[in-house]
């Protein structure tokens, strides 16, 4: 603990300036035991706010005391007494003793020698009336000061509450809580000087690292900036720097404002809050934004940020208290090394923080929430209260690395690294640079693009930080606590991204190359490479780290000139059992780690295992030993495999057109064979439904509907007349253009009932969302298009055999804003359930429409079924992999052709390889997302993995998806300027009024109750 003489001195002034109402204090009280917090600063100073105490008393009825000195005592305490009332309000005193105190002290002073026998009975009247009136006059003062204090204090908070440097901009706009750790000294290869030298270059590099905070970006959006000193007391020089930091003196932004301040704002004399003054005094007036922690004792990184990150939330937390921060407001946080300093952004109107902001924050509009309801969702659902919470995208941003060199004169050269290279690490752990493949680059056009391992600066929220499940405090250096950060982000979390324009600068010579030493990795693979299977990896990657450090040990030895001890062995037989003595020694180590305190178990049942991160995350490496005769193995088998495969290609009648092509083209080919993604059902998205009395692993059985299919009937004339009501659009829409092909369905039917076709029909899953209040529009449903389905579910907050409901219980609220969970936890149950029953599987809201035959006949064609192999050849039966489709309405969001989705109200139809690809994506995209554009996060989540929206146009460019009912699409006809209607601005290339819908359309939105019924009535003539 911060020790009383290093806080003395000095430091009694500038608490006092942070009481101040315009000037918030930043420092919790009992924010840890090395931590110096405002609350500790008071308690060992508040001797400093307290009148001195004189126990000593006087005895004012010794005879020996002339009346004079009596007379003199009682004058002065007379005089002063009134001023306790403006220092400390007293409790309600008694007007009888106060009067008889200061009435007495006059009559004391006045004392008359030559009339002693003065009645004593008046002379106390006359006393207490004059005390009477002096109390009414103090406290007439005193209420007056205090009404004047408390109009002040209140001004002051109003003004505080306006200050953008104190509350910053918002939810959609966080602020940022930045991390910096400067550890001890380590000697750097190369590198010259002492001890104090290389203390010096580390404190230099962490005033480069807080300077450049502040120079790139705006002050307003920093929430702290948290400086750990490990293993170091105050040191003056270095903490007067960032004083001068803090205070405004170095180069700082207010917006797209970059200026400095030749005084501490603090000591600029306060304007009058008069409106020409007043944008000034808000422009320039500072809150602290520094604050730095001192361990005494080496606590090493990751401990050292965790203490960083406390400290940040029980600041993030008074600061709610206190009304200057808004509880929805997802602070930022970046740790950043003491070696490396931000590089200001290419666009002067930008910094770094909108950058990561837009990556990690998904801004929510009242214009952007009433344009995804509509697309997203039913009438009903449009009618609940817009929330203004901004939706939380799920990946943390790794900086790039940028270089810098010195010359002789001492002029600084910046060398940029090049877009798409990144860090990931061999078989021995050990750190070694890559780059992102084309592919990954293709799937945002370069604008990001996944690492294996974080760098320099690592942005992510605050709350992911805080749901690590890991977090070893024995991981002393930056590169091992940035190893367990990254597999926390991997393999518990969502990823990794690299944003071009958010960069970093290291500055050489002041860390120390990153390495993990054989004790940090044994603890690494201990922790994150037991349970599933993955001891073959830590076995490996151990031995692979034995056998590096003994060959390092023995070239050693050779260049010190010592001989080795056995010269009767051979060096490959030092070699062996070098590496066998360390292998042994690792495996011992991460035996005992197990038993640390803070050694992060049970890490097996709560993330992903490290199989899957070394193959989906890194697998450009072979852990495995052999690696190379396994890679020969497999490039022969896939030699074979494609001489087998070319011997029956099966040539399409017409190839795909070159749109549809570059669409596919994006995607990788994925074997479509069942994976168990289950985790064992703990945990969502993958804990399954519940039956009627809330018991988990109920199978819905999808094929009740079809075995007992309702009848569909119109009922009687009152039926018929309003179903078969004829001349309103949704009538010439249906009859005009659109048909159900049933003389084509039919005939494919019999040909694969009679085995004249070599592709058996294709098999539908069709997935409907619904809550229990809306169990209503099930019958019309299920009396109507369900029926036609090869599998059919309704996913629900309630289980009802008979209805064909199941309660998925998913994370979160089950509420409007919370649909992508639910649909997560859908799409979860659909795949371990079902998958390996169908082909395709389509999923709608219970406003739905689907004409079966339709569909099916389009992912029966030609088409379809060379998209879904790669677009070269028809498929011959025999594959087992598949290119993945998905197939729907496509929009443009915003307009924006590098944001295309599918809009979930027709629903959208996915293959297996899609539906594959998605829940395997689910855990690393937008994992604990809120929101109910469910429709816009699957496009999102499947285009990070090349899959992007195919055009399900037909021949006449007709739409065979539709967001609304048929009537609605007769009629409309978009604006001379189409940005002006959000429905025309998404559409792609679209035609208009009876020829915007295909003959054979496949889905219709906004469809319940007797305009279902009546839909159905009119397609297949029963009017």
């Amino acid at each position: 603990m911060t020790s009383p003489s290093r806080l003395a001195g000095g430091r009694t002034r500038r608490l006092q300036t942070n009481s101040r109402a315009g000037n918030p204090i930043r420092r919790p009280p009992n924010s840890g035991s090395s931590i110096s917090s405002a609350g500790s600063l008071l308690g060992e100073h508040e001797n400093h706010f307290l009148p001195t105490i004189n126990n000593s008393t006087n005895n004012y009825n010794a005879p020996e005391r002339s009346r004079q000195q009596l007379a003199r005592t009682l004058l002065a305490v007379a005089c002063l007494w009134p001023l306790l009332f403006l220092i400390i309000p007293p409790p309600a005193p008694d007007p009888s003793h106060m009067a008889i105190l200061s009435a007495g002290m006059s009559e004391m002073i006045s004392y008359d020698d030559n009339n002693p026998n003065k009645s004593l009975s008046a002379k106390f009247q006359s006393i207490e009336k004059r005390a009477h009136d002096k109390i009414d006059k103090v406290r007439a003062i005193t209420t007056r000061n205090l009404a004047a204090k408390t109009e002040f204090l209140q001004h002051e908070m109003k003004n505080l509450l306006h200050r953008k440097d104190v509350v910053g901009y918002g939810k959609d706009r966080p602020r940022v809580a930045v991390v910096v750790v400067i550890p001890q000294p380590t000697k750097v290869e190369g590198g010259e000087g002492t001890e104090d030298d290389l203390e010096m270059r580390i404190l230099n590099g962490a005033i480069d690292a807080v300077q450049s905070v502040f120079s790139t970006t705006d002050r307003n959006r920093i929430f702290i900036v948290t400086v750990v000193m490990d293993g170091r007391g105050k040191i003056g020089t270095f903490a007067a720097k960032l004083q001068d930091i803090d205070a405004g003196r170095t180069r700082h932004r207010h917006g797209e404002e970059m200026h400095t301040h030749d005084h501490h704002p603090a000591d600029w004399k306060k304007h009058d809050h008069e409106e020409e003054g007043k944008d000034e005094e808000e422009e320039h007036y500072h809150s602290e934004k520094i604050y730095t922690i001192y361990n005494h004792e080496v606590k090493g990184v990751s401990r050292s940020r965790k203490d960083a990150v406390h400290f940040i939330n029980v600041l993030s937390k008074k600061h709610e208290q206190a009304g200057l921060k808004a509880p929805n407001e997802d602070l930022i946080l970046l740790f950043l090394r003491c070696d490396s300093r931000l590089r200001e952004h290419n666009d002067n109107n930008r910094t770094w923080l909108d950058d990561v902001t837009d990556a990690l924050i998904i801004p929510s509009t009242d214009e952007n929430e009433d344009i995804m309801s509509k697309l997203s969702t039913g009438t009903e659902k449009d009618k609940k209260p817009k929330q203004h919470t901004p939706m939380q995208a799920s990946n943390a941003v790794s900086f790039v690395v940028d270089s810098s060199s010195t010359d002789t004169e001492g002029n600084v050269e910046i060398h940029s690294s090049h877009v798409g290279e990144t860090l990931s690490f061999d078989q021995c752990l050990r750190p070694r640079p890559s780059s992102a493949t084309g592919e990954q680059m293709a799937l945002s056009n370069g604008e990001s693009y996944p690492t294996t391992l974080t760098q320099v600066a690592t942005a992510l929220r605050l709350r992911t930080y805080n749901a690590f499940p890991a977090n070893d405090e024995a991981l002393t250096s930056h590169f091992s606590a940035d190893v367990e950060l990254s597999f926390n982000l991997w393999m518990c979390g969502d990823g990794i991204d690299v944003l071009p324009n958010a960069r970093g600068i290291v500055s050489p010579g002041i860390l120390p190359a990153p390495s993990l030493s054989p004790p940090l990795a044994g603890r690494i693979v201990s922790a994150w490479m037991s349970g599933h299977g993955d001891d073959v990896y830590a076995n490996n990657i151990l031995h692979c780290i034995a056998k590096r450090s003994a060959q390092e040990s023995i070239l050693n030895r050779e260049k010190s000139g010592l001989q080795l001890k056995d010269h009767s062995m051979s060096e490959t037989k030092i070699l062996e059992e070098k590496t066998k003595q360390l292998n042994d020694m690792l495996v011992r180590i991460s035996s005992e780690a197990k038993a640390s305190s803070s050694f992060p178990s049970g890490l097996s049942q709560k993330c992903r295992p490290f199989s899957w991160y070394a193959q989906n995350v890194h697998p450009q490496n072979d852990f495995h030993e052999g690696g190379d005769q396994d890679e020969a193995k497999k490039q022969a088998w896939m030699g074979e495999a494609i001489k087998q495969d070319s011997d029956a290609k099966i040539v399409p009648s017409k190839p795909l057109d070159a749109e549809r092509m570059a669409i596919i083209s994006k995607a990788t080919p994925v074997n479509i064979k069942y994976v168990d993604l289950s985790g064992g059902h703990v945990d969502h998205p993958h804990k399954g439904g519940m039956d009627e009395n809330g018991n988990f692993g109920y199978v819905h059985d999808e094929t009740f509907l079809i075995k007992n299919p309702p009848h569909f009937q119109i009922k009687d004339d009152n039926d018929r007349s309003v179903l078969c009501k004829k001349g309103d659009p949704n009538y010439q829409m249906l009859t005009k253009k659109v048909f159900v092909d049933l003389p084509n369905h039919e005939a494919a039917a019999k040909r694969a009932e009679h085995g004249l076709s070599k592709e058996r029909r294709a098999k539908i899953f069709c997935l409907v969302y619904t809550i229990e209040k809306n169990h209503g529009s099930i019958p019309a449903i299920k009396e109507t298009w369900g029926q036609k389905c090869d599998g059919f579910m309704v996913a629900s907050t309630k289980t009802d055999r008979e209805l064909g409901t199941i309660n998925i219980p998913h994370e979160g609220p089950e509420e409007y804003n919370n649909i992508w969970q639910k649909v997560r936890s859908m799409w979860s149950y659909v795949y371990d359930n079902f998958y390996e029953k169908y082909d395709w599987f389509h999923i709608g809201g219970d406003d739905l429409y689907l004409i079966v035959e339709n569909l099916r006949l389009y992912l029966e064609s030609e088409e379809i079924q060379l998209a879904s192999n790669g677009g070269h050849y028809l498929p011959n039966g025999s594959e087992e992999t598949q290119t993945p489709l998905f197939l729907g309405r496509r929009f443009a969001e915003g307009g924006n052709m590098d944001r295309i989705f599918i809009s979930g109200g027709s629903g959208y139809t996915m293959n297996k390889a899609t539906l594959k690809s998605l829940v395997m994506g689910f855990s690393t995209c937008r994992a604990h997302a809120h929101t109910f554009s469910e429709d816009v996060l699957v496009a999102s989540c499947l285009r990070k993995q090349g899959i992007y929206p195919y055009d399900t146009k037909d021949e006449k460019g007709g739409e065979r998806y539709m967001p609304f009912a048929p009537g609605h699409h007769l009629n409309y006809y978009p604006p001379a300027d189409k940005t002006t209607d959000w429905y025309s601005n998404y559409s792609i290339d679209c035609k208009w009024g009876i020829d915007h819908c295909a003959a054979k359309s496949v889905a219709f939105h906004y469809i319940k109750g007797d305009l279902m019924r009546r839909m159905h009535a009119i397609l297949y003539h029963y009017c």
